[in-house]
């Protein structure tokens, strides 16, 4: 949906590093873009699926780290001790910053526009949830298009929660909001996938980001290559390299790393490696489903220019580039 003049509304210092459209918007985490145009009433399910395995807010596209994730949900009143969304969970400053501008969440008589959707008129009152944690996501088939999975996520522990009808209502919430603002911990290695993430060019669409999100595990999930968008991924080159990220000693996963000419893959391992133990929930679900389908103890053979694929060939290891630039010395094969 397109944005709404921003007029006087403050941008959360924690968007500030977004890429903006020829308009001056900034393009939020979660939208298609390319370098001609940012469409701001497609969400794509490419990149929700990187959100979901990094735990990034679908707005800034930072870090949740312990803050709550937030949802708007359909039921005006109660107590929800789980939701599940096709949407993904933001922030709360962010929910509260786009409830200003987003013309469906703004104005009580906004309309979506979307061919699957068109006249769905807005609630009159609106009600946003935070919840304590993400613990799924998984690819279910559309109820608007059959045929076409996405992604939905299921949040647990309804801590906290804002309605409104207008605005007006919310206005000196979010001014608390931007207040009690705070840097979130972000190491270099997830530092460097954000801003691959933010940029808008010709991998703007997410590819490298969401190729670095199936190696880091999420190339486990049930259904995953079902995903709309996510066809052409689809093939043994991400499940085998996220076998490496799984179950790969620390020195063989730093050393695919430093091999790869691709920037996303080289962070991922180094990002999967410091967060042992602490990975996103749906991430870890994916990882120990993912255990039961790669080999143990078998001898790993290289892949690689001059082994079994040509030296002009994309790389065994999914990355899209040609194996003798991205991973000259072959990556482990199954």
């Amino acid at each position: 949906m397109r944005p709404a003049p921003q007029n006087t509304v403050e941008l959360p210092r924690r968007m500030k590093h977004l890429a903006v459209d020829r308009r001056g918007y900034p393009v939020i985490a979660t939208v298609q873009r390319s370098p001609q145009e940012v469409n701001f009433g497609a969400i794509s399910e490419r990149r929700k699926l990187a959100l979901a395995t990094f735990d990034w807010c679908a707005v800034c596209g930072l870090p949740f780290a312990d803050e709550l994730r937030w949802q708007m949900v359909f039921q005006e009143e109660g107590l929800l001790p789980s939701a599940v969304s096709g949407e993904a969970p933001v922030h709360e400053v962010c929910a509260l910053y786009a409830v200003q501008v987003c013309p469906f969440l703004f104005s009580p008589h906004s309309r979506l526009g979307d061919e699957y959707r068109k006249g769905t008129v807005r609630d009159a009152v609106v009600r946003f949830v935070g919840f304590e944690s993400t613990s799924a996501v998984g690819a279910h088939e559309s109820g608007l298009q059959p045929g076409v999975h996405t992604l939905h996520f299921e949040h647990e522990r309804h801590l906290d929660e804002f309605s409104y009808r207008a605005p007006e209502e919310i206005r000196e919430r979010f001014a608390d909001a931007l207040a009690g603002e705070r840097d979130l911990p972000v190491s270099d290695a997830e530092e460097l996938l954000i801003r691959l993430f933010n940029r808008i060019d010709d991998q703007g669409e997410g590819d490298v980001v969401t190729g670095a999100a199936l190696i880091a595990g999420a190339a486990f999930a049930k259904d995953v290559f079902k995903v709309q968008g996510m066809k052409a991924f689809a093939g043994k080159q991400y499940p085998t390299v996220a076998g490496l990220l799984l179950k790969g000693s620390e020195q063989e996963i730093l050393e695919f790393s430093r091999g790869s000419q691709d920037e996303a893959f080289s962070a991922v391992g180094p990002w999967v490696l410091e967060r042992a133990g602490a990975l996103p929930v749906p991430l870890q679900r994916w990882r120990k489903r993912g255990e039961s389908m790669v080999r143990r103890g078998t001898p790993q053979r290289r892949e690689g220019p001059g082994r079994s694929v040509a030296k002009n060939a994309a790389c065994p290891c999914g990355s899209g580039r040609k194996a003798r630039r991205c991973h000259p010395a072959g990556v482990p094969g199954g």
